[in-house]
């Protein structure tokens, strides 16, 4: 079934190009602000912030909405391909849920008796949200919110559940009407067996004016005999282009049930049939291309508007806070006009579908000899205090060894703060794929969550560009492009156990169940797949081991920008713990894991 499932799950390849976009954004703007920040331009430099805050805060809210047994939570639960959402043959939803990303199951209820939202058992979710056990919502519940690991969730989509309209129970149509404000686009479910009913016609006009899109879709096709669904097709469609004046209506036909079932067993052919491919897809092409043109351009434009109008501020001298220095100035403006470039050049990016050109030119733009760089480390350390062998010697250690680690801690804390500040430095850190395992965790013992994230976002990147470019990649080949060597006894014995358990987890790998596990898991990292991709002798698993390895360095680097953003605008609520911990798993696969390369205790484990 392993090709199957590679082929039942929606093309949702624009919302990560748009994910992707965005971050590029951001950094981009991290890199204004700083350069503001630095040059006493605090006014200009808070509206860079603004906007900064604006992408943290990206979010999008796509309700499903229509009459009860409509099979509304039934085809969420196939679009998220779960059986999350409680469904029944009677009116089932009474509280508004939503589904959102997160790296686990949680569920957290928002009740209008509770100052404080409360997370609860998962398998509860039906305590709160039906109207079986929770009837007219008597709960006051205001919303539930159901975090899952579900890549369609992953790009800012809060997807929302509504109590069904036009029932005998009235508060569960006014809780639905009371949503539309927050809705951004709407997912319209009605049915072949009572098709747009009055109570839905009416829902049609009142939505109408709050959202960007909605998308028609009448479920329970399997019901009905072709005939018949061409005929309730037709029907619908007349009906409401007759009450919506509007170029962009499409009704999709839909079975929840075989949705469901499709991915359930891994049917492509099904899946298809059922009608939820076209739906899902569709999905997240508008979605993608409604944040990149509507959202992505007004921040870029207004950006531009800031940067344009520091130019003229200073080619006319009248910025009272600027430090008057004629070199400075000559740079600064420079620097100006280089990021009014870049954004320009962001947004054609972003709007001929070009964001993997443009982030490679931007990595070409910053490349620095690697001596330059290690030179203005060393120039910006002061005069080294003259060396006291009795205090030295006067040791329960080695004093070479505490010498030679105070030299490298001294180095270390300069090159963090270029890290967490400087794309020069990001740059050459990139180039060299980071430092040895050894040094690489002593850097990590003295940054900070943020400039880790920072710092190592540029390494992650370029090892999954890497990956990505060499799909043929040997054993051998990781470790001369990626790696860097360790010799000793230690390393010896270290290195004959690993590769008892590598031989293993080849076999493993041979087995039916090997691949689907590894698939789940997050992998190994880089040492062992170098020696894992020795191990193996089949060309597909190679394929599989290399294809798994870049996906995870694509996505965690996402997360280290996405956690960066957040910090900077003061948005660390919104983080989940895929973000938060992302700079230290993506540690662990680069330089491997901390309790066998680096003996400096971390704040807590992954």
């Amino acid at each position: 079934m392993q090709s199957s499932e590679l082929n039942i799950n929606p093309d949702i390849g624009n919302l990560k190009d748009y994910n992707r976009a965005k971050l590029l954004l951001a950094e981009q703007l991290r890199i204004i602000r700083h350069t503001l920040r630095t040059n006493n331009m605090e006014m200009t430099e808070r509206k860079f912030g603004d906007l900064m805050i604006k992408l943290a805060d990206d979010r999008f809210t796509l309700s499903v909405l229509g009459q009860f047994k409509r099979g509304k939570s039934t085809l969420m639960n196939s679009i998220i391909g779960k059986d999350v959402l409680p469904t029944g043959v009677v009116p089932v939803t009474s509280a508004i849920t939503i589904l959102k990303y997160g790296p686990s199951e949680r569920l957290v209820i928002r009740r209008e008796n509770s100052a404080f939202p409360g997370d609860f058992p998962v398998s509860s979710l039906a305590e709160y949200v039906t109207e079986q056990n929770n009837p007219s919502n008597t709960k006051k519940v205001i919303s539930a919110c159901l975090e899952l690991p579900v890549p369609f969730l992953r790009y800012g989509i809060e997807f929302v559940d509504t109590p069904g309209i036009g029932s005998a129970i009235r508060e569960n149509t006014a809780t639905t009407y009371g949503f539309l404000p927050e809705c951004d686009s709407v997912i319209f479910v009605t049915g072949t067996d009572t098709p747009l009913t009055g109570p839905e016609l009416q829902l049609l006009k009142d939505i109408k004016d709050y959202v960007a899109r909605t998308f028609f879709v009448v479920n329970k096709t399997d019901l009905v005999s072709p005939g018949e669904r061409s005929e309730i097709l037709s029907y619908i469609e007349r009906i409401i282009r007759s009450e919506i004046d509007n170029d962009q209506i499409r009704i999709y036909p839909v079975s929840s049930l075989q949705g469901f079932h499709a991915k359930m067993t891994g049917d492509p052919e099904l899946y298809k049939e059922s009608g939820l491919k076209d739906l899902e897809e569709d999905l997240g092409s508008f979605l993608s291309e409604y944040k990149s043109v509507s959202f992505l351009t007004s921040v870029i434009f207004k950006a531009i508007t800031f940067l344009e109008n520091e130019f003229k501020q200073k080619m006319q001298g009248t910025a009272l806070s600027y430090r008057e220095d004629s070199n400075d100035k000559e740079g600064y403006l420079s620097f100006l006009q280089n990021s009014l470039e870049n954004l320009k050049e962001l947004h054609s990016s972003i709007t001929q579908g070009r964001i993997e050109d443009f982030e490679k030119d931007q990595r070409r733009k910053i490349r620095i000899p690697a001596e330059s760089l290690l030179q203005q480390v060393e120039s910006d350390k002061p005069e080294p205090d003259r060396i006291d062998f009795e205090n030295d010697l006067n040791t329960r250690g080695c004093a070479v060894c505490n010498h030679i680690y105070r030299q490298v801690n001294d180095f270390l804390c300069n090159w963090q703060y270029k890290l967490s500040s400087e794309t020069d430095a990001q740059a050459y850190f990139a180039s060299q794929k980071g430092f040895c395992s050894l040094h690489t965790w002593q850097l990590l013992s003295v940054s900070s969550p943020h400039g880790a994230s920072v710092g190592f976002t540029s390494v992650a990147e370029e090892i999954a560009e890497i990956i990505k470019a060499n799909s043929g990649m040997t054993g051998n080949d990781v470790r001369q492009a990626l790696l860097q060597h360790r010799e000793c006894d230690v390393c010896k014995l270290h290195e004959t156990s690993e590769m008892n358990y590598i031989n293993e987890l080849a076999s493993f790998l041979k087995t039916g169940n090997g691949t689907a596990v590894y698939r789940k898991s997050q992998g190994v990292c880089l040492a062992h797949l170098s020696m894992l991709l020795d191990t193996v002798s089949e060309e597909e698993t190679r394929k599989f081991l290399l294809s798994h390895a870049a996906e995870f360095f694509s996505d965690v680097a996402e997360e280290m920008r996405t956690y960066s953003l957040k910090f900077e605008t003061l948005r660390q609520a919104l983080k989940n713990s895929d973000e938060e911990d992302a700079y230290k798993r993506a540690v662990v696969h680069i330089a491997g894991d901390r309790n066998i390369v680096a003996p400096w205790p971390m704040d807590r484990e992954i």
